[in-house]
């Protein structure tokens, strides 16, 4: 759509439209005031008018600016905050393309740590580009965390909102302690639903190593939160169990130690030995078993 500026001109209507066609400039809105003759032209062919009318006796002004040009004056005047006002919705657009902060709300804020830890395996962080999470997959790590009953993921401008709920009553202080083993082993299985696993299946351990590190790695540096997940170790031990003569009666009664003293935890492979003394036999019963540890996790 074209922006018309209206011009008026001392001459008669006809010798000035006369000189308008010839140069080709298309005119509407004519209108003859006394001895003057007003009329507009397009914008872009106000230069070229008073070219044509450039003789003083002509007295040619202009009359009324078209909304375009008065559009561009107005930007040429205040060019400072035009740049300022196109500077701010840039920086409003490409700002919402990042993620600048991250909020953990509802009862389980104090959360915070761990649930910025999955956020970071998942690739998503402050000060980063963002191309989206994969929801499901973060939502079901911080459900996995004690207590959790409901997680959901919004992206609002250029902060992500993480609400946390978890169950009345339980919002208490997380806890930063690592997992450690409590015995001598080799690693079977490591999983970690939040912290840095510190261990590999096939890796031997000893008793008081830590597993499961309660903290995430950001940059090279350590950043707190809370260790959750479980591993499962390979162990020996052996039990001694004492009878007045040997039988398979007292045979099966040392093998039911051995699994008193496991509980529910099984046993993978075993093995005994039988000796004498004054009293009678020692059956000695070795045994490989699994043992599983955790820390806040279910």
């Amino acid at each position: 759509m074209n922006s018309f500026t209206r011009i008026k001109i001392t001459a008669s209507p006809r010798s000035a439209l006369a000189k308008l066609s010839r140069a080709g400039i298309p005119v509407r809105g004519c209108e003859k005031q006394g001895a003057r003759f007003a009329f507009g032209v397009p914008d872009k062919m106000v230069k070229k008018v008073f070219a044509i009318f450039a003789s003083p006796c002509y007295n040619i002004v202009i009359d009324r600016e078209g909304p375009f040009s008065r559009f561009k004056r107005l930007c040429a005047r205040r060019a400072f905050l035009v740049a300022g006002g196109a500077l701010f919705v840039a920086a409003a657009v490409l700002s919402n393309a990042f993620v600048l902060r991250i909020e953990v709300t509802g009862s389980g804020a104090y959360l915070k740590n761990p649930v910025l830890s999955e956020l970071h395996s998942l690739g998503v962080e402050r000060f980063t580009l963002w191309r989206g999470v994969n929801e499901p997959a973060l939502v079901s790590r911080v459900l996995a965390l004690p207590d959790v009953v409901f997680c959901s993921v919004q992206k609002r401008g250029s902060v992500l909102y993480v609400d946390v709920q978890t169950e009345e009553g339980s919002a208490s202080p997380a806890d930063y302690s690592p997992l450690k083993s409590d015995c001598r082993g080799v690693v079977e299985s490591i999983v970690a639903v939040s912290g840095t696993p510190l261990v590999v299946a096939g890796q031997s351990v000893r008793r008081g190593e830590e597993l499961i590190g309660a903290y995430f790695l950001s940059e090279g540096e350590k950043v707190p939160c809370m260790a959750a997940g479980y591993a499962v170790l390979s162990c020996m031990a052996s039990v001694s169990y004492a009878a007045a003569r040997e039988s398979e009666e007292n045979l099966r009664s040392a093998y039911a130690a051995a699994l008193l003293y496991v509980g529910d935890e099984r046993i993978t492979a075993s093995s005994h030995t039988v000796s004498r003394n004054a009293e009678g036999v020692v059956y000695t019963v070795e045994y490989t078993y699994l043992h599983t540890l955790s820390i806040n996790f279910g």
